[in-house]
Protein backbone atom coordinates (compact mmCIF):
# COMPACT_ATOMS: atom_id res chain seq x y z
CA UNK A 1 0.00 0.00 0.00
CA UNK A 2 1.32 3.43 -0.90
CA UNK A 3 0.85 7.03 0.26
CA UNK A 4 -2.25 9.00 -0.52
CA UNK A 5 -2.01 12.72 -0.96
CA UNK A 6 -5.59 13.90 -1.21
CA UNK A 7 -7.18 17.30 -1.71
CA UNK A 8 -10.64 18.12 -0.36
CA UNK A 9 -13.31 17.17 -2.83
CA UNK A 10 -12.37 14.82 -5.63
CA UNK A 11 -9.07 16.43 -6.60
CA UNK A 12 -6.00 14.29 -5.91
CA UNK A 13 -2.30 14.79 -6.38
CA UNK A 14 -1.75 11.11 -6.91
CA UNK A 15 1.23 9.27 -5.56
CA UNK A 16 -0.83 6.14 -5.17
CA UNK A 17 -4.34 5.50 -3.98
CA UNK A 18 -3.77 3.98 -0.51
CA UNK A 19 -1.74 4.84 2.60
CA UNK A 20 1.90 3.73 2.73
CA UNK A 21 1.70 0.71 5.06
CA UNK A 22 4.09 -1.70 6.78
CA UNK A 23 7.03 0.67 6.52
CA UNK A 24 10.35 -0.99 7.27
CA UNK A 25 13.31 1.10 8.42
CA UNK A 26 16.24 1.23 6.01
CA UNK A 27 19.82 2.40 6.44
CA UNK A 28 20.95 5.76 5.13
CA UNK A 29 23.04 4.09 2.40
CA UNK A 30 19.85 2.46 1.02
CA UNK A 31 18.08 5.80 0.51
CA UNK A 32 17.41 6.72 -3.10
CA UNK A 33 20.43 8.63 -4.49
CA UNK A 34 18.14 11.31 -5.92
CA UNK A 35 16.78 12.06 -2.44
CA UNK A 36 20.31 12.24 -1.05
CA UNK A 37 21.20 14.73 -3.81
CA UNK A 38 18.23 16.93 -2.81
CA UNK A 39 19.23 17.24 0.85
CA UNK A 40 20.22 20.74 1.94
CA UNK A 41 23.25 21.68 4.03
CA UNK A 42 22.38 20.99 7.66
CA UNK A 43 19.35 18.84 6.80
CA UNK A 44 19.49 15.52 8.63
CA UNK A 45 17.69 12.21 8.13
CA UNK A 46 15.27 11.42 10.97
CA UNK A 47 14.18 8.09 9.52
CA UNK A 48 14.05 6.33 6.17
CA UNK A 49 11.54 3.60 5.43
CA UNK A 50 10.42 1.45 2.55
CA UNK A 51 7.61 -0.72 1.38
CA UNK A 52 8.47 -3.43 -1.12
CA UNK A 53 9.79 -0.82 -3.59
CA UNK A 54 8.84 2.71 -2.59
CA UNK A 55 10.42 4.89 0.09
CA UNK A 56 9.43 7.52 2.62
CA UNK A 57 12.29 9.60 3.99
CA UNK A 58 11.66 11.93 6.94
CA UNK A 59 14.28 14.63 7.43
CA UNK A 60 14.65 17.49 9.87
CA UNK A 61 12.76 19.73 7.37
CA UNK A 62 10.47 17.66 5.14
CA UNK A 63 9.16 14.34 3.89
CA UNK A 64 10.33 12.76 0.65
CA UNK A 65 8.02 10.20 -0.99
CA UNK A 66 9.74 8.12 -3.66
CA UNK A 67 7.63 6.17 -6.14
CA UNK A 68 9.93 3.63 -7.81
CA UNK A 69 8.54 3.04 -11.29
CA UNK A 70 9.16 0.57 -14.06
CA UNK A 71 10.46 -2.98 -13.87
CA UNK A 72 13.88 -2.00 -12.51
CA UNK A 73 12.80 0.99 -10.41
CA UNK A 74 15.29 3.27 -12.13
CA UNK A 75 12.55 5.73 -13.02
CA UNK A 76 11.48 7.58 -9.89
CA UNK A 77 8.85 10.13 -9.03
CA UNK A 78 9.73 12.11 -5.91
CA UNK A 79 7.26 14.21 -3.92
CA UNK A 80 8.64 16.69 -1.38
CA UNK A 81 6.34 17.66 1.49
CA UNK A 82 7.77 20.47 3.70
CA UNK A 83 6.95 20.45 7.41
CA UNK A 84 6.38 24.24 7.33
CA UNK A 85 3.15 23.48 5.42
CA UNK A 86 1.89 21.01 8.08
CA UNK A 87 -1.21 22.24 9.93
CA UNK A 88 -1.55 19.24 12.20
CA UNK A 89 -0.89 15.55 12.42
CA UNK A 90 -2.36 12.59 14.22
CA UNK A 91 -1.00 9.30 15.50
CA UNK A 92 -2.84 6.05 16.04
CA UNK A 93 -0.95 3.45 18.02
CA UNK A 94 -1.38 -0.30 17.76
CA UNK A 95 -4.00 -1.87 19.99
CA UNK A 96 -3.70 -4.85 22.29
CA UNK A 97 -3.99 -8.04 20.28
CA UNK A 98 -3.49 -6.27 16.96
CA UNK A 99 -1.83 -9.04 14.93
CA UNK A 100 0.28 -6.67 12.83
CA UNK A 101 1.04 -4.18 15.63
CA UNK A 102 0.65 -1.34 13.13
CA UNK A 103 0.63 2.34 14.07
CA UNK A 104 -0.44 5.11 11.71
CA UNK A 105 0.68 8.69 11.16
CA UNK A 106 -1.65 11.10 9.35
CA UNK A 107 -0.13 14.42 8.28
CA UNK A 108 -2.45 17.25 7.16
CA UNK A 109 -1.04 20.15 5.14
CA UNK A 110 -2.18 23.79 4.79
CA UNK A 111 -3.07 23.26 1.13
CA UNK A 112 -5.51 20.53 2.20
CA UNK A 113 -3.27 17.60 1.22
CA UNK A 114 -3.16 14.62 3.54
CA UNK A 115 -0.54 11.85 3.74
CA UNK A 116 -0.84 8.61 5.73
CA UNK A 117 1.96 6.30 6.81
CA UNK A 118 1.69 2.92 8.57
CA UNK A 119 4.52 1.72 10.81
CA UNK A 120 5.11 -1.68 12.39
CA UNK A 121 5.14 -0.93 16.13
CA UNK A 122 5.09 2.58 17.52
CA UNK A 123 8.73 3.51 18.26
CA UNK A 124 9.43 4.60 14.67
CA UNK A 125 6.11 6.45 14.53
CA UNK A 126 6.92 8.43 17.68
CA UNK A 127 10.42 9.35 16.42
CA UNK A 128 8.93 10.79 13.23
CA UNK A 129 6.13 12.56 15.14
CA UNK A 130 8.69 14.24 17.44
CA UNK A 131 10.65 15.48 14.39
CA UNK A 132 7.50 16.97 12.87
CA UNK A 133 6.58 18.54 16.21
CA UNK A 134 9.98 20.26 16.44
CA UNK A 135 9.30 21.95 13.09
CA UNK A 136 5.68 22.97 13.49
CA UNK A 137 5.48 24.06 17.14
Amino acid sequence: MEPTITLKGDRTMEFRDKPMQNLIRIKEKEICKNVQALLLDGETIVGAYKTVRDQAVFTSHRIFLVDMQGVTGTRQEIFVLPYRKVLHFGVQTAGFGDPLQTSELTVCFADEHEAKFGFIGQDELLNVARAISRCIL
